[in-house]
Parts: structure tokens; sequence; C-alpha cells
């Protein structure tokens, strides 16, 4: 794909993945705990790095209440090497939910973007037992997957 304009909105059974510009600024502000013209800023840089196929970042919603729980993604992505990093941000969520997430982001990774090898940013609101599932092995200080 020459564009990762495709790649909105992803939909799991409890979630929907979109750009963070398809969401209310205020609602952004408020999750990313920034000020109105600072968010403005992040959601345009975002953007530029997806349309420049670098990163990919989706605002995650709740699909039953429309609420934004988080927002995660792709970043340092190098399609040719077949490398990146993925990294989920937010309030800590139920492990059921983190695992639908993680998982959706693992196959997303290996189906749509053609990763071998991928870590994930550290995070404290992410269950060691979550990552462990969706395949992934601590390797140093990052979490890592690497296609079998």
């Amino acid at each position: 794909m020459s564009s990762f304009e495709g790649y909105h909105p992803l939909l799991t059974p409890n979630f929907r993945f979109d750009w963070l510009t398809q969401f209310r600024l205020k609602q952004v502000a408020t999750l990313t705990q920034r000020d109105l013209a600072d968010t403005a800023e992040w959601v345009n840089g975002t953007m530029r790095q997806t349309m420049s196929r670098t990163a990919l970042t989706w605002g995650i919603e709740r699909r039953a209440t429309h609420k934004l729980v988080g927002w995660g993604g792709f970043d340092q992505l190098n399609l040719q090497q077949q490398t990146g990093r993925t990294y989920l941000t937010g309030p800590t969520l139920p492990a059921n939910e983190q695992q639908e997430i993680v998982n959706r982001l693992v196959h997303f990774a290996q189906e749509e973007l053609q990763l071998n090898e991928l870590d994930l940013q550290p995070s404290h609101n992410l269950d060691t037992a979550v990552l462990t599932a969706a395949g992934m092995t601590k390797k140093n200080e990052l979490w890592h997957w690497q296609r079998r």
C-alpha cells in the first residue's frame, strides 16, 4: 500500500482505532493532559508521521460508550527492514481489554505491515501476562516480538 490512509478505522469486538483527527480535540486534550493548542500541534504531528509512513497513531475508543480510552500504534517504523516499535498509552485498562488491543497491534504488525520484528515501548499500564500471551518476550528492558 502506498499510503496508510486505508488503515482506519480498525475495529475489534470492543474498540475502534481511528486517526486522532476523528475525535473531538477536547477529548484528546483531556486524555493526553495537554492544553488545546499543544494537543492540536501534537495531533497534526502524528498525522504528518502517518502520511510519511514513519509512524501510525490511532485514538482508541470503546465502541459501546464512544469514550476515548487511550492511543497507540507504531513508531520507529522501518518498512524496508521490516521492524518497528509499538506502544499503548492511556489509563490502565482491565487485562482482557489490554489483551484485545495488544493482540490487534501485534496481528496488524504481522499481517498488514509485514514486520518481522517488533519492540514494545515500556509501559507500567500493561500487564506482563498480556504481553506474554501476545507472543512477546522480555529482551533487556524492552518487550520483543519476532516472526517465527
